[in-house]
């Protein structure tokens, strides 16, 4: 399973069954970046970090910023989500080894029948319920910060499809 399978079967998961919240993948917001950012329409932030591997997971940890903060003291600061958490291959990792306050949910490859034929689809469980770290609400300025960086980041795959199609004629 890849990083990319993961966050597209999220952002389907979001569209389909959680009807007015908005997900944003790969997203920059001033400092940071999130593999997904999901903002509800009570406007609570959660962010989802994926991970593929064990070794991924473990420098997870070990990250810091410019200051020489840590990734997790970041978030433990309240000025980044109000929930974090980690999507990972079903088994990849024990609730316990996340951290205290992050969640973990395991993405579990399955299948599902639509019109007649069957399809993949990723499934999402949630193994361990992540601890709120904020109370602070997404405002204005920070949602049109996201929108800015997602649409900054379509324009841009957008430019790249079409130089691949120029060059293939």
């Amino acid at each position: 399973m890849k990083t990319a399978d993961i966050i597209n079967g999220f952002c389907e998961l979001v569209f389909r069954d959680r009807k007015g919240n908005k997900i944003y993948p790969n997203v920059f917001v001033e400092k940071w970046e999130a593999d997904l950012l999901e903002v509800t329409r009570s406007r609570l932030t959660y962010e989802y970090e994926v991970k593929v591997s064990r070794c991924d997971f473990h420098k997870d940890s070990k990250k810091q910023d410019q200051n020489g903060n840590s990734k997790f003291d970041n978030i433990l600061a309240g000025g980044r989500t109000n929930y974090f958490y980690y999507i990972v291959p079903d088994g990849l990792v024990k609730p316990e080894e996340v951290p205290e306050f992050a969640g973990l949910i395991y993405a579990i490859n399955g299948t599902r029948r639509a019109d007649g034929y069957t399809e993949p689809i990723i499934y999402f469980h949630v193994a361990k319920a992540a601890q709120k770290v904020s109370s602070t609400k997404a405002d204005n300025k920070f949602i049109d910060k996201l929108n800015l960086s997602a649409y900054y980041r379509f324009h841009k795959l957008r430019r790249i499809n079409y130089l691949k199609e120029s060059k293939n004629g």
